[in-house]
């Protein structure tokens, strides 16, 4: 179910990439990504406690964003 509404949509994109518009719009996924054989082993030291910090420093809006990003993403199992 794709939420990019119409072709009106994508007025402010060339053309030649209408195509991608499902790859980069706003879509609820329904189907799960392929799944592939790797295992891949993480190592961690017993104790040790995850820092929680930001990476780089943001303006307090673009921070506000970017949790309510995160959120959403979260809750639809992107991340």
């Amino acid at each position: 179910m794709y939420l990019i509404k119409a072709p009106s949509d994508l007025f402010n994109i060339f053309s030649e990439y209408h195509k991608f518009a499902d790859i980069f719009g706003k879509f609820k996924v329904e189907v799960l990504a392929s799944y592939y054989p790797y295992n891949l082993k993480i190592n961690l030291k017993r104790g040790a406690q995850p820092l929680v910090y930001t990476i780089y420093s943001l303006l307090a809006s673009k921070q506000e964003a970017l949790k309510k990003f995160i959120k959403k993403n979260l809750v639809m199992s992107f991340i």
